[in-house]
């Protein structure tokens, strides 16, 4: 499983469109923070977060990730600190935590989620990024052992203690809409880099336009942010 989800995010490192326009709608959270991302895979998010942020605690469950994490950041000021573990793992409290395309591979994802709210300085942010939609449930998600898809209804379910979700929002609907009618990857179990070219570089751009033209209102995937109030 490891090696295969190894593959994927290196096929996927190449969806530099995407992870930028994802990052660009939570930037501000992040901006200047003190900021740990929880299962940070081979470093795709965290390059583009070390831009912006004050510092930057990467924590990845996967020894073989951490070594390549160590590798790739080894000039890089930003990066205070690798851990290989998980939010369990952390032990300090954080301005920001960034869970992107994490949550989808946890059973227990609102313990999970208590687990990150608990990392947090009052009034941080966890900033969340999940694929979202049963509906678009693939073999692909079933290989990289997602257990779920996300709507909002779901975060309104879970119990957050004295934290509130103060945003949520779809983005990507033209993959949304790639999925849904012409079911584009839905039914392979291993997406090829080609097909992931395409999906990044001419899907997303539209998808930029196309999802402020609907107002958020469905995606591919699913933003959420939740903010840790004081006791």
């Amino acid at each position: 499983m490891t090696k295969y989800i190894g593959e994927e995010l290196e096929n996927f490192s190449i969806a530099t469109f995407w992870r930028k326009y994802v990052l660009s709608k939570v930037w501000s959270y992040y901006q200047d923070k003190k900021v740990v991302e929880i299962g940070s895979g081979v470093g795709s998010f965290s390059k583009i977060i070390t831009k912006k942020c004050k510092s930057l605690t990467l924590v990845e469950p996967d020894s073989e990730f951490c070594d390549l994490l160590e590798e790739k950041f080894k000039n890089n000021k930003k990066i205070i600190k690798i851990i290989n573990g998980t939010s369990n793992d952390v032990g300090e409290k954080f301005d920001t935590i960034v869970h992107f395309q994490v949550l989808e591979h946890i059973k227990d994802d609102n313990k999970e989620i208590i687990n990150n709210l608990n990392l947090l300085n009052e009034n941080g942010h966890l900033l969340i990024c999940v694929p979202s939609f049963m509906s678009l449930y693939s073999n692909f998600d079933k290989m990289i052992g997602h257990f779920k898809r996300y709507e909002k209804k779901d975060f309104f379910d879970f119990k957050l203690g004295n934290s509130k979700i103060i945003k949520m929002f779809y983005v990507d609907s033209c993959g949304y809409l790639a999925y849904s009618f012409f079911k584009l990857f839905i039914d392979s179990s291993n997406p090829k880099k080609f097909m992931i070219f395409i999906w990044d570089k001419f899907f997303i751009p539209i998808s930029f336009f196309l999802d402020f033209f609907l107002r958020y209102k469905i995606g591919k995937n699913l933003i959420v942010i939740i903010q840790k109030k004081s006791s």
